[in-house]
């Protein structure tokens, strides 16, 4: 192979789209880090090209070298809970067909690598690694337990659900073949944290690079926001109203603070099944006055949000890394969060405040005693947020970009890379 030429990377990303968040905002990122100096080939859910195709057209210059192809579904997603039954069957089937593909396109174009990146569950890592050229898999999430210490944070109807899903995740790392068996064929591995790492040297004595699975988005250089001696300071909470979000264990740790001297408003953005308890329990707890559930609302509106709040918590007891967190530290949010998985990377102690997910009596009472310190010392709050900013440089898609060349460079060591395809924002 010529050094001259960009290497040639499958990638297989059952969610890929520039507008949604999760899952897709991953896929479409990291895309663009490996397909920054690589040709790339994508493969990606036929339902995704909705919304993909009109932003391609729109932005060329976004992804020149890229050629996304829409791999069809077996059969729809049937709603409701037949459906969530049946999706991770719909989404093996998916990963079997894009396999087919990669085969029948491997004969022709003679890729180089290989490349599984979402989803960043670890159960599924498809079927490229079987394909007989070298492969990378991640970002891998998903390795980590559901904290039972923290399960009476969740209504009393769910935690059957979160202790089976415990139950499955051990036998999906300690029983299940497939994922040991991809780990161990894969050139390169990423995970999403570096607790995820250590899982992954544990379970199948790999070392893997930590790359977050979340970007930050790019933003317009500009000094954080700061708050006057007399404003309110402005705490955002940004997520859906499902139990493992808890958005109850800030607004027990703000009942905390009832008789402080501190003002502080919450301003909570997201729709789900829990937000009239959340409403109702805001109500009982003599806060309503001072909280603003805004329900769902738009891209924008969740920016001007961001840009006008002084610090965000996040309170999830379950979560790989959220977006809104690589949001809100771009936009210099400080964040209060709880230290594990990957919110214990993507947040240091200069840029929030981590609570030790020990007991929930003690974690209300973390989240009560940040919140206080932030808006008792306003020197403080800015310094944090300055150093939110830079964070937020660590999850850059280019900082991506950088992991992905080493590992890459790894794998196919006599490539040389070649200028980046355009300058992007």
């Amino acid at each position: 192979m010529s050094a001259s030429k960009p290497a040639k990377v499958l990638v297989s990303s059952f969610a890929f789209n520039p507008i949604d968040g999760s899952e897709c905002a991953v896929g479409w990122n990291y895309v663009r880090a490996i397909a920054a100096r690589r040709r790339v080939w994508v493969m990606t859910r036929s339902l995704e090209r909705e919304k993909t195709e009109p932003h391609l057209l729109a932005h060329p210059e976004e992804m020149p070298n890229v050629t996304v192809l829409y791999v069809g579904e077996r059969f729809r997603n049937l709603g409701g809970p037949v459906g969530k039954i049946t999706n991770f069957w719909r989404y093996q089937l998916w990963h079997w067909e894009a396999s087919r593909l990669g085969r029948r396109l491997d004969k022709e174009i003679d890729f180089d690598l290989m490349h599984h990146v979402t989803g960043t569950g670890f159960r599924e890592p498809g079927h490229l690694w079987k394909l007989g050229k070298p492969f990378v898999w991640g970002p891998v999430c998903g390795l980590q337990y559901i904290p039972m210490n923290l399960l009476n944070a969740v209504p009393l109807r769910s935690r059957p659900f979160f202790v089976l899903k415990n139950l499955s995740t051990a036998w999906s790392t300690h029983v299940s073949r497939r994922p040991r068996r991809a780990a161990r064929a894969a050139k390169g591995l990423i995970a999403g944290s570096s607790a995820i790492a250590g899982k992954i040297k544990s379970l199948w004595g790999r070392d893997a690079e930590v790359c977050c699975e979340v970007t930050a988005p790019v933003l317009e250089p500009r000094p954080p926001l700061r708050r006057g001696p007399d404003v309110p300071l402005r705490i955002v909470w940004c997520g859906s109203c499902d139990p493992l979000k808890a958005l109850n264990i800030v607004l027990l740790a703000l009942e905390k603070l009832k008789g402080s001297a501190i003002d502080w408003r919450l301003i909570a953005v997201g729709d789900g099944p829990l937000l009239e308890n959340w409403k109702q329990l805001a109500r009982r707890l003599g806060l309503d006055a001072r909280c603003k559930f805004l329900g769902r609302v738009s891209r924008a509106e969740v920016q001007t949000v961001m840009e006008t709040g002084h610090c965000l918590v996040q309170p999830s007891i379950y979560d790989a890394t959220t977006t809104v967190v690589a949001e809100a530290l771009a936009h210099g949010l400080p964040v209060i969060c709880l230290d594990h998985f990957g919110f214990g990377d993507a947040v240091d102690a200069e840029s929030g405040i981590k609570i030790p997910p020990q007991t929930l009596k003690q974690v209300i009472q973390g989240f009560a005693a940040a919140i206080e310190a932030i808006a008792s010392d306003e020197g403080r709050r800015y310094a944090m947020a300055i150093a939110a900013q830079r964070a937020a440089q660590r999850l850059s898609w280019r900082h991506k970009e950088k992991v992905i060349n080493d590992v890459y460079g790894r794998i196919l060591p006599a490539v040389a890379l070649p200028s980046p395809c355009g300058e992007r924002g």
